[in-house]
């Protein structure tokens, strides 16, 4: 990052109370912790338990969610009749600020007098994005991954969990810390800080602290780890074939988190056979769940289960079973998010299980207690300022940079031939682009530009035709810039480079993509097609900024921590010659790096 980028940045930390010291070899360092919890009155949380029915207590275990915008007599028949835990709110119930801090105060108010609900969603950045309305849009983990930069992971977590209060949640299940070691995982990717456990670890303690600091209660996921697996959860039973150690050094992030004072853990469900000696899902495992996660690494709080609507669970089991199973084995909640079937058959289930005593009631009283105790920890029962008000309140100063300063500290140059980057603003330059907004940001920059929108996932029936449309935009260019998503798109890099055109690869998906494309003759990753991003690959695209990312994850031809700065050296080479940079700065640019 040149020291002209520095300012914005020293500027938010030190108001966010973080010092930049000098980071040491390796990771910087994250803000100095504030291991556990703030305590909670055991005497309060008595009180409420016993004022619990057995039905009451069991509603406290599910967080459901819903369709729709609003609260209809639907919701609240569902919030109030089974009186829930908690309720969690995807893309599809969130059209803009306003209306989702109504719904989620309409929520609230279903419960007034009995427990206040969680309000929950998975607002993670990068590639699972629920709300972007009023609050900070943050790239990828992997973004962030490529900063190197601990003080910016809790700034994000900072900003991003002031504001989701804001709009009134109280929770969010984030940050994902799963490892990302095997390239063709299809469903963690971008979505971790890359496939270095330490590098994970230091990240993701630093994100936790933020978002805590920020008071939103924290669900880390997917405990013990899905970075490993070449299987989706949501239609098969992922297996882990690790071994124990290896399994174990996946969770050292969990751990880490864990020693941070972490809220609440979300589970995998995967099996682990050469830890469990079975093939059953991590969540429905005591060995895991109690064992490993209560007994060895000593978590006491919440634990939510992944969806238990998901095909690893539902075609061996049934919601309602599996529910049964995951209390006993150590979870506390189990989300039900979708059919109106499913959550009366896990509510009927564990009710049953509770009055027969296949749930004992010291199980079913544990689990009501570590929820209560998080509710009143977190301040659920204190009355929130009203929508309006909250609203009014601009966010934080510097809430709305982070997007920026990480996106563009997470630039990384993986390749370049030295004549094709950086890129001249009089060019005639021709842009294949699968995101609208990387187009729209070096056409500004370059008037002469032209921009050929592709779909992600074009239909086979299409395909040779784009490739036809990217030979015609490739031939009337001086260069050729491609922005990749993912493998989809690589044809169209072939089909550009056979006109003899330089061809320029910005990869706004995961890094492996590189790999595909011998044909560019510079490549370059920003780790997420957000607007940030977007936004921080034009600048360095016309060398406006440096690349000082450096790679989060190992390629089989480029190492981990590889990245080119040849525009960042040369403006650190004129900062050095015309002035001395301010002390934190220093600091700064080193964490960056």
């Amino acid at each position: 990052m040149s020291a002209r980028h520095l300012a914005p940045l020293t500027a938010l930390l030190l108001s966010l109370g973080v010092y930049a010291s000098a980071p040491a070899p390796g990771l910087t360092p994250t803000p100095s912790p504030t291991p556990g919890l703030p305590p909670v009155s055991s005497a309060r949380v008595d009180s409420l338990l016993s004022s619990l029915s057995l039905e009451a207590r069991v509603g406290q275990l599910m967080m459901v969610g819903f369709y729709g915008t609003e609260v209809d007599e639907d919701v609240e028949d569902l919030v109030r009749g089974y009186r829930v835990g908690g309720v969690c709110l995807f893309k599809h119930n969130i059209l803009e600020a306003q209306q989702v801090a109504r719904l989620n105060d309409g929520l609230r108010r279903l419960l007034i007098g009995h427990i206040p609900p969680f309000l929950t969603l998975d607002q993670e950045g990068g590639n699972v994005v629920r709300v972007r309305d009023q609050v900070v849009v943050l790239p990828s983990n992997m973004a962030l991954g490529a900063t190197r930069s601990a003080e910016l992971a809790y700034a994000a977590g900072r900003a991003q969990g002031e504001d989701l209060r804001r709009l009134g949640f109280n929770m969010n299940l984030a940050p994902v810390l799963d490892v990302n070691l095997n390239p063709h995982n299809p469903v963690i990717g971008v979505r971790s800080y890359g496939d270095s456990v330490p590098l994970v670890s230091e990240l993701g303690r630093a994100f936790v602290r933020g978002q805590q600091d920020a008071g939103l209660v924290t669900v880390a996921k997917h405990f013990p780890g899905h970075g490993a697996t070449d299987a989706d959860s949501h239609t098969v039973l992922p297996v882990m074939s690790e071994t124990r150690e290896e399994v174990l050094a996946q969770m050292e992030p969990f751990h880490a988190a864990i020693l941070e004072g972490l809220d609440g853990l979300m589970t995998a469900h995967v099996a682990i056979p050469r830890l469990t000696g079975d093939n059953v899902p991590a969540t429905l495992s005591p060995q895991v769940l109690d064992g490993l996660l209560r007994k060895e690494l000593g978590f006491d709080g919440l634990v939510l289960t992944d969806e238990m609507e998901m095909e690893a669970i539902t075609q061996r089991y049934g919601a309602g079973r599996a529910a049964v199973l995951a209390v006993r084995a150590g979870a506390d909640m189990v989300l039900v998010p979708w059919s109106p079937e499913r959550k009366a058959e896990v509510y009927e289930a564990l009710l049953a299980a509770a009055r027969s005593g296949e749930l004992p009631a010291a199980r079913l009283e544990q689990a009501v207690r570590r929820i209560l105790t998080a509710k009143l920890r977190r301040g659920l029962f204190e009355t929130p300022p009203v929508m309006e008000q909250r609203l009014a309140t601009p966010p934080p100063p510097g809430n709305g940079e982070v997007a920026h300063l990480i996106a563009r500290a997470s630039v990384t140059l993986l390749r370049t031939d030295e004549r094709s980057f950086p890129l001249s603003t009089e060019a005639r330059i021709a842009v294949i682009t699968a995101e609208p907004s990387l187009g729209d940001a070096i056409r500004a920059r370059a008037p002469r530009a032209s921009v050929l929108s592709v779909p992600a996932y074009p239909a086979e029936s299409r395909r040779a035709a784009l490739r036809q449309k990217a030979r015609k935009a490739a031939l009337a260019a001086d260069v050729v810039v491609v922005g990749l998503i993912n493998s989809r798109q690589v044809e169209l890099v072939t089909m550009a480079a056979a006109t003899g055109k330089p061809v320029v690869v910005v990869t706004m998906g995961l890094p492996y993509l590189a790999e595909l494309v011998d044909e560019a003759r510079a490549v370059l990753a920003v780790y997420s097609y957000q607007p940030a991003s977007t936004s921080a690959a034009a600048a360095a695209l016309f060398g406006e900024i440096g690349t000082p990312g450096r790679l989060p994850v190992h390629l089989r031809s480029l190492s981990f921590g590889h990245g080119l700065d040849p525009v960042g050296q040369k403006q650190a080479d004129a900062s050095r010659q015309s002035t001395t940079p301010h002390k934190a700065a220093r600091a700064l640019q080193g964490a960056s790096r």
